[in-house]
């Protein structure tokens, strides 16, 4: 990110401390976007005398960015709707928002196991039923759960905080189950699929090439 122009230190009227913005330009998209923070510089600074980029000042804080970054996760293999909620669980922990990360993912394994033929039951009997069917291997069966027991905190409304640390690995375990279900077994049909096409193809092309190296008659 690059600075354009200069920064603008506002007062909050509501917390009595001051906010600094200042635009910046993408070096690889050319758009601009918007950071945003608490600083101790005073808008009755001289500010002629102050760096052109806020950021890199001492007494400011880490900004924000507007718009924020979304996680550009895509999971080509599965199904549009599902694919759109473990998207959005992706885009939400880009942004910190831990604990609706991990409902989504939540959300994410029990559709997927609807798409699967698995409806009925609680989420664990739908996961365990998953791998008594061959379709999820015995330890994804446990990363399962284990998005489970960390959706299940937060959907309950215990209000049990959710570190970004977990949050990310409960939407790794996320990924992991959606490999097992869709992406990896989709891989495995398209490779049998080209195995399949050259060893049809190939006979008819060696007798191609063959009689034509054969002269005229």
């Amino acid at each position: 990110m690059r600075p354009v122009g200069g920064a603008e230190v506002v007062p909050d009227q509501d917390s009595r401390l001051n906010v600094g913005f200042e635009a910046y330009r993408c070096a690889n998209c050319r758009r601009l976007v918007l950071a945003h923070g608490w600083t101790d510089f005073k808008p009755t600074n001289d500010w002629d005398d102050a760096p052109s980029d806020l950021w890199d000042h001492p007494q400011a804080q880490q900004p924000r960015w507007l718009p924020p970054a979304k996680s550009n996760r895509t999971f080509p293999d599965v199904p549009a709707a599902i694919e759109s909620l473990a998207v959005e669980a992706h885009d939400c922990l880009s942004i910190k928002a831990d604990r609706a990360a991990v409902a989504l993912a939540r959300a994410v394994v029990e559709a997927s196991a609807k798409e699967k033929g698995v409806a009925r039951g609680s989420l664990i009997a739908k996961i365990d039923e998953l791998h008594q069917l061959g379709l999820l291997r015995g330890h994804i069966k446990e990363a399962a759960h284990e998005v489970r027991f960390g959706g299940n905190e937060v959907a309950h409304g215990d209000l049990t905080p959710v570190d970004h640390e977990a949050a990310e690995e409960i939407l790794t375990l996320m990924d992991e189950v959606l490999n097992d279900l869709f992406q990896s077994p989709a891989r495995v049909a398209r490779a049998r699929q080209r195995r399949l096409e050259r060893s049809q193809a190939g006979p008819a092309s060696v007798h191609t090439s063959a009689s034509e190296g054969q002269p005229s008659t």
